[in-house]
Formats: structure tokens, sequence, C-alpha cells
């Protein structure tokens, strides 16, 4: 990160592709900026903002990390065109700005939507549930004790719950 760089960040109750359509969707009402390329697989939108009365424009790569399967962080670099040299350290706020417009923007666009939540693995669960099934069948049939299809079943509950 450059001297002249701002910085951004945020988190959304989304998916990662969730969020990407939004930023992608945010950006393109907003004035002055524009999509220079976006990678959705790895979560990449390069964007550029044009000459303004306060600025020489700016890039503002933004990366989304997907922290678990229904949150994403969105992290927003605001680079000016120039250097110091020519201007680029007075940007009168307008790159910090940038930034929370286009979270701003997100933000109001997933709040019309329902926070999607965090789903384990459904195969996984059919599979315990069909565990529990089999022990329940062997108990039935004598070849295990209620306190052993107790303990079966409880390590099979608790095995989900820490990995799903």
């Amino acid at each position: 990160m450059a001297l002249l760089d701002h910085k951004g960040e945020s988190e959304f109750p989304f998916k990662k592709d969730t969020v990407f359509h939004a930023i992608c969707k945010a950006i393109s009402v907003l004035d002055g900026m524009t999509i220079d390329s976006a990678d959705q697989l790895t979560g990449r939108i390069m964007v550029k903002a044009g000459v303004s009365l306060f600025s020489w424009g700016e890039n503002i790569p933004i990366q989304l990390l997907a922290v678990s399967s229904a949150t994403t962080k969105v992290q927003i670099t605001s680079t000016p065109k120039t250097g110091i040299m020519f201007g680029g350290a007075f940007d009168m706020g307008k790159n910090r700005n940038n930034i929370e417009k286009i979270l701003t923007g997100t933000s109001r666009i997933l709040s019309t939507l329902q926070p999607e939540e965090q789903h384990s693995d459904p195969a996984r669960s059919l599979s315990v549930a069909d565990e529990i099934q089999k022990l329940r069948k062997l108990q039935e049939e004598g070849i295990l004790t209620a306190e052993e299809f107790n303990q079966q079943k409880t390590k099979l509950l608790n095995t989900e719950i820490n990995h799903g």
C-alpha cells in the first residue's frame, strides 16, 4: 500500500457470488466510476474513477474473500492515478468517499435480499441420519444395548456439530 492509498473493508452476510453481483450493480449506477475488469471466480473487480475537480482519477481494486459459506469480506483500495508530484496527494477526500460510495451502494442492494444462512453439507447430514437409523435397527435386533446405541448416537451427533 502506498502513502496515498485509501483502504476500506466490510463484511456482508451473503455468499461471495451474491456480493460480487451486488458490487457490480452498485458501481454501474455510481457517477464517474466504471468497471475495468471483473473476475467472479477470483472475486476481483478493478474499478476506474475518472478525473474530477478534486482528483486526476483513481484505480480502485476490490477483493472479495469468502469468510464462511455465507459471509463475504470486501476489501477496497483506492490509489490515485497520479503520484504526489501531479496532485495525487490532494484528493480532498474524494478517494475515501468513493470507497464509502461503493460499500454503501452494495449494502443498499444487499439489504433488499434475505441474508443467506450457512448450511452444512446435506449429504453429510443424510449420512448421519442414516447411521443413526442403522444403529437403531441394530438395537432393535438386540445387537446393541440401549446404552451402546446412545453412546454411538451421541458420538455421531457430536461429529456432525463439530464438522457441520
